[in-house]
């Protein structure tokens, strides 16, 4: 489950997308005071040109390093307004903004000769804007023109309020969304440049502060050990008779600590651990996933409360060189049937440590030396095989192996291991009558349980065209 972090206020979207963008997704952004404590220009104007930027032309090196360095190609519409009114950030009597293109860039389709609010955000040395502002038609901006229209009288200073809202889940369902009272011991530090004040929010998760410079600020959250949020800091820049919101969901930290030890007591190091609902099967999707470190150790954290139990070695992934693929799957505190599992029950905020799981001992190494032949006994250069793995039935993995010029392969495995194998030439489907396309070679699927040191196996690609 993932923690959800909720940033109240304006959500800017200035959607420097690349030609691959096909949606553009945007939050809620807040309440003109917000909106404009967290711009950087504001202003009504009238659009008086327009210039359609072409997208330069890059070689694969220039496009490489722009993807490494983080860049994005973003190619705007740069409109030009004549400014009628301004409430923040604009000097002249003209000014440039950059929007997308539309649709999946989230531009804004600006049209000559109408007049705007806008809201606009630095970009670099540029002012943008997109549909998920608050700018809009002049016509439309009566809630925004009334609050820029206090301004002038408003007191100085900014504002910054939010709440702090308790879940036990990441993820509550929203038709059960209800927050628990909020432990007094939350609180959150509020930095800027010249001043810093700590403040604790109400029963129901609720703070405000007022009279603030403007600037920036950095908010930190700080929790009892109990309690947990995915992102405990953010940053804010405010203009000055501006505000902001801001908001975080925090939830339970259920901590789960232990080892896994092998039949002899040495320590398993990096084999996978998970917590699974004791009603589902050990193979569904597991709540949490980690592996142990160099001495054995597992850990989780931000466990929600409820009960579980704790598997080893299920949710494998397909890499046939993990040393612990020969470890069977099995469960707290060392059975391989889950109907035994012993049940761990965590509660709000719970820490429970040194569970050991005393695993079976990892099953003998065995290898299957293969060759892929066609029907007339010659080998079939390089050929692919698709091997999965079905040990765990319902967990299958999947991987593929090439066979040399001499049609062999070798694949490293354990004892008791359950692989289903296919094999197939480097040949290309030909195109049938109906228009379609149809193999040009026909194979059987093996199947094959490793049960012994060495296995050797042939299989035969006929050639049906």
């Amino acid at each position: 489950m993932r923690q959800v972090l909720v940033l109240f206020g304006i959500v800017i979207v200035l959607s420097f997308a690349s030609q691959t963008v096909t949606a553009c997704s945007c939050g809620s952004t807040g309440t003109p005071c917000e909106s404009y404590g967290s711009a950087a220009a504001v202003f009504v104007g009238t659009v008086t040109g327009v210039m359609d930027n072409e997208r330069p032309v890059k070689d694969s090196n220039e496009r490489r390093k722009e993807e490494d360095s983080g860049e994005i190609d973003w190619v705007p519409m740069s409109y030009k307004f004549s400014v009628e009114q301004a409430y923040l950030g604009v000097a002249g009597s003209e000014v440039e903004i950059l929007t997308g293109r539309g649709a999946g860039d989230c531009g804004v389709a600006f049209q000559t000769g109408q007049r705007y609010l806008v809201y606009a955000y630095r970009h670099k040395d540029k002012l943008t804007t997109s549909i998920c502002t608050r700018t809009k038609s002049f016509s439309k901006a009566t809630e925004d023109l009334a609050f820029l229209g206090t301004l002038s009288s408003a007191a100085p200073g900014v504002t910054i309020y939010g709440y702090v809202s308790h879940h036990p889940d990441y993820e509550p369902k929203r038709s059960e969304v209800k927050s628990e009272p909020l432990s007094p011991d939350v609180l959150i530090t509020i930095e800027g440049e010249s001043e810093k004040k700590e403040i604790r929010p109400d029963t129901e998760g609720h703070f405000r502060v007022s009279d603030l410079r403007p600037g920036k600020y950095k908010l930190a959250l700080r929790l009892p050990e109990t309690l947990t949020a995915l992102q405990n800091e953010q940053e804010l820049n405010l203009s000055d008779r501006g505000c902001a919101a801001v908001g975080w969901y925090i939830t339970d930290n259920g901590r789960v600590n232990g080892r896994v030890i092998n039949a002899d007591g040495e320590a398993v190091a990096r084999i996978l651990v998970s917590l699974v609902d004791p009603g589902a099967d050990a193979t569904e999707y597991p709540s949490r996933v980690v592996r142990t470190n160099d001495e054995g150790y597992f850990s989780f954290s931000a466990v929600p409360r409820g009960s579980y139990h704790v598997a080893v070695n299920y949710n494998r992934f397909p890499d046939s060189n993990d040393p612990t693929n020969g470890y069977p799957p099995s469960f707290y505190p060392g059975v391989v049937d889950q109907r035994h599992a012993q049940t761990i029950n965590v509660g709000a905020g719970e820490k429970l440590s040194d569970l050991e799981i005393r695993i079976p001992s990892k099953q003998p190494a065995s290898t299957l030396i293969g060759t892929v032949v066609w029907s007339d006994g010659s080998p079939v250069v390089n050929a692919q095989l698709s091997i999965k793995d079905v040990t765990q039935t319902k967990n299958a993995s999947h991987r593929s192996v090439s066979a040399d010029a001499q049609g062999q392969f070798k694949i490293e495995g354990y004892n008791g291991q359950k692989l289903i194998i296919e094999a197939r030439s480097n040949r290309p489907l030909v195109r049938s009558s109906s228009g379609g396309f149809e193999p040009m070679e026909r194979s059987e699927a093996l199947t094959i349980t490793l049960e012994r040191l060495t296995h050797t196996v042939q299989i035969v690609i006929t050639k049906l065209r």
